[in-house]
């Protein structure tokens, strides 16, 4: 990618960007908001992502067969060999303050999770995910390990998309989840959480398509349950 390609690239991002900033001041106008678009920026933040197309449907047993093979396949490659043989991935990573984590829970289910339909019927799984959980749970032998990752299994997946991907969310526990599916934020999210503060309100969530955008919704922070 050249130097142009990539500033014709930023181009057109921040023309998108500007767009979905003007959408959301007209809704904030349409339900009686006002105020300065500076202020709106800090309490209304814009991300703009993709939007995952995809149906819930019946996990396929050929699909639990074939995450379970793999989960079975990396604790007996755990047992074998040590953290230094380990594929290289993401570092665990900070932990993200209330109010992001809530921004990221608005963002990611208007989303549905495109990022993580790429998880397919391995869940991005991988040795150093199931190390550090066997390392947590050392009294469990190998068939405890495959039951606890085949409990988590939702009766309904979104397809295409990953096994653990319901229409709620990822039913697997973020300890048991690889490095990259809890340390991932897509480009839209990140921009949105470089200005999310205590006074954020919400999130405006677009769907980009291409070089256009469709949608755009004011998405009130959810409230969580974190303790």
């Amino acid at each position: 990618m050249t130097v142009g390609t990539i500033r014709e690239a930023r181009r057109r991002l921040e023309a998108l960007q500007a767009q979905v900033e003007q959408q959301r001041d007209a809704s904030l106008r349409a339900v009686g908001e006002t105020g300065a678009p500076s202020l709106y920026d800090v309490q209304w933040p814009v991300a703009i992502v993709p939007r995952h197309q995809a149906r819930v449907r019946p996990l396929a047993l050929r699909r639990k067969r074939a995450l379970l093979a793999r989960v079975r396949a990396l604790v007996a490659t755990v047992r074998r060999t040590s953290a230094a043989d380990d594929d290289r991935t993401l570092d665990p990573p900070a932990e993200l303050d209330v109010t992001a984590t809530r921004a990221v829970a608005a963002t990611c289910s208007a989303c549905r999770g495109s990022c993580c339909g790429n998880g397919g019927d391995h869940a991005f799984l991988r040795t150093r995910t199931l190390r550090e959980f066997m390392a947590a749970h050392p009294t469990l032998d190998d068939d405890a390990i495959v039951d606890a990752y085949a409990a988590w299994l939702p009766e309904r997946t979104l397809q295409p998309g990953c096994v653990y991907q319901a229409a709620q969310g990822c039913t697997l526990p973020r300890a048991m989840r690889s490095s990259i599916c809890n340390a991932y934020l897509c480009g839209g999210l990140r921009r949105a959480l470089l200005v999310a503060n205590h006074d954020t309100r919400g999130v405006f969530v677009a769907h980009r398509d291409g070089d256009r955008v469709r949608g755009g919704r004011l998405r009130a922070l959810p409230v969580l349950h974190l303790d």
